[in-house]
């Protein structure tokens, strides 16, 4: 199962910057979603990346078409108010496009247009979703059953929720506050990873 990281927008370039060089060889994509950040201040982020030894093809680019383009990344992620998928796929034939959906109707026409992934959430309650109730694992099945492309799961995912996604043809797991918001990211997703192979375990046994 992929592991995702997304930068939870209160952090400053610095300290994401800090934060992505201590776990960026431990996870499969690292999503920068920085909606109050300049594009320059993105584009500092990604060239420091770039700089240290992130691979390009981990950076996934929240929204942010032009940051792509002038990096030459090959992903971004749409949120469910961006571009069309279809404008994209047309300007970018190449770009590898994750879509956020928060219903069934929303993950199926995604991927009939196009999307090479989805991300669905919020998945368990959040801080950062705290007046929206989280929309649950069984929405998530449904989902995962309903649609042939990857699904990432999203809100809420910490060491102990993360047994709660035991038997769903997940993806993989995005993981936000529990690692950006930790003093020590890497411990913090070392306690992810453990409990999810204690899921894998589980679920081979039976």
């Amino acid at each position: 199962m992929e592991i995702h990281v997304i930068t939870d927008g209160v952090q400053t370039v610095k300290e994401i910057i800090k934060k992505i060089l201590m776990i960026h060889e431990e996870v499969d994509f690292l999503h920068i979603r920085e909606k109050t950040k300049s594009a320059s201040e993105v584009m500092e982020i990604v060239s420091a990346l770039l700089e240290n030894g992130v691979s390009r093809d981990k950076i996934i680019i929240n929204d942010r078409l032009d940051v792509v383009q002038l990096q030459q990344l090959s992903n971004i992620h749409l949120p469910g108010n961006s571009f069309s998928i279809q404008t994209v796929k047309e300007f970018m034939p190449s770009l590898k496009i994750g879509r956020s959906v928060h219903t069934l109707e929303e993950a199926i026409a995604s991927e009939k247009a196009g999307a090479d992934y989805l991300m669905f959430g919020h998945l368990f309650a959040t801080k950062s979703k705290a007046n929206l109730p989280p929309r649950g694992v069984e929405l998530l099945e449904d989902i995962c059953r309903s649609v042939s492309i990857p699904v990432i799961a999203i809100g809420g995912i910490v060491p102990e929720t993360v047994s709660k996604l035991s038997n769903i043809k997940l993806g993989g797991m995005a993981i936000m506050s529990y690692v950006m918001a930790s003093d020590n990211p890497s411990f913090a997703l070392q306690q992810i990873k453990e409990s999810l192979l204690e899921v894998e375990k589980n679920e081979q046994t039976l």
